[in-house]
């Protein structure tokens, strides 16, 4: 791992918040004593805090939201995206009180990114969404929270499976052994994504 700098340290941090945010629903399991919410509900959580750092670090004239990318035709969409990155104003932007939901034109995307509370392995959704998604948008990167690898061998497995699958970068929170529920926090991977995300053009 390369050397912090102090902007690094910064971004860190704001993993460390994120986290704190976020994990409640994300480990919501009757293994962990908790109720358990659907997956999709602890997804979506997920998919806006991470969009509330995104916007933090977006270069002036780009966006984070969830939302569907639409061909150039008007009639085409995507399946639903966790957060799409893109230039300019959406095509439309549907907003009430409850959600706020974007359709972007094809030409305006620049990252889809598929958010999951955790991963032991790549399933076939993954697979497919990845195949799916790839028609549509130039990137497309994946975002988990927890990692299910005791070892940093076992990430490496799965982060390699997902390129493999489609995935152009894939980013964990932190690992988590299921047998001690030890955390180990991924900062590294977490500050070369907010990093790869300023450079944007």
């Amino acid at each position: 791992m390369r050397r912090f700098t102090r902007a690094d340290a910064v971004i860190a941090q704001e993993l460390d918040e994120l986290v704190g945010k976020s994990s409640p629903y994300s480990m919501s399991s009757p293994q962990f004593g908790n109720p358990t919410l659907h997956d999709f509900v602890k997804g979506l959580i997920l998919s806006t805090n991470i969009i509330e750092v995104i916007d933090k670090h977006l270069p002036n004239g780009y966006r984070a939201d969830w939302g569907q990318v639409i061909e150039d035709d008007g009639n085409t969409l995507s399946k639903e995206c966790d957060i799409i990155i893109y230039k300019g104003k959406p095509f439309k932007l549907i907003k009430n009180k409850s959600i706020s939901f974007v359709l972007v034109n094809k030409k305006q995307t620049r990252i889809v990114i598929q958010v999951k509370s955790s991963i032991q392995s790549v399933t076939r959704d993954s697979k497919e969404y990845s195949r799916e998604l790839r028609k549509f948008v130039p990137e497309l990167w994946f975002i988990t929270e927890c990692c299910w690898a005791k070892s940093k061998t076992r990430a490496a497995k799965i982060e390699k499976e997902l390129k493999k699958s489609g995935y152009r970068e894939s980013v964990y929170f932190y690992r988590m052994d299921e047998r001690s529920f030890n955390k180990t926090i991924n900062y590294d991977s977490f500050v070369k994504f907010i990093n790869a995300i300023k450079k944007l053009k």
